[in-house]
């Protein structure tokens, strides 16, 4: 399920970089909720979710890495750069960490984390892996 995840990851990233905005919102569950690292940095639905990460993908060009990880029924996506140093006044001093909890191959959510171990717990891997 782990390579599965990481497959269906790629997919959904593919979509938006060819800007194809209902391919993106069609793996998506229609009540998705995308929880930001603030309680207020939050949005709920398939066209909110994905209108926002395209928007902060192209406010945030300068990434130098994307790192995808596979768990049972998740997803991380970790993107680190000149252009994900910080958001507002919140250091990111290893990027950010979006965790996608998928189920029968939608994504259902999607949280976003500053640390590394705090992304994998949530994803139900073993922080100590690495």
């Amino acid at each position: 399920m782990k390579r599965t995840n990481i497959e269906f990851m790629i997919g959904w990233l593919d979509a938006l970089r060819r800007d194809e905005p209902d391919a993106a919102k069609a793996m998506l569950d229609p009540r998705i909720v995308w929880q930001g690292l603030r309680d207020e940095w939050s949005c709920h639905g398939a066209d909110s979710v994905v209108d926002r990460f395209a928007g902060e993908r192209d406010a945030r060009a300068e990434i130098d890495a994307l790192e995808l990880i596979g768990a049972e029924d998740h997803a991380i996506l970790h993107a680190r750069g000149a252009g994900l140093t910080a958001i507002d006044d919140l250091p990111l001093p290893d990027g950010i960490y979006n965790v996608f909890a998928i189920e029968g191959g939608r994504v259902m959510r999607i949280d976003d984390y500053t640390e590394r171990a705090k992304a994998l717990t949530a994803a139900g891997l073993d922080a100590t892996d690495g």
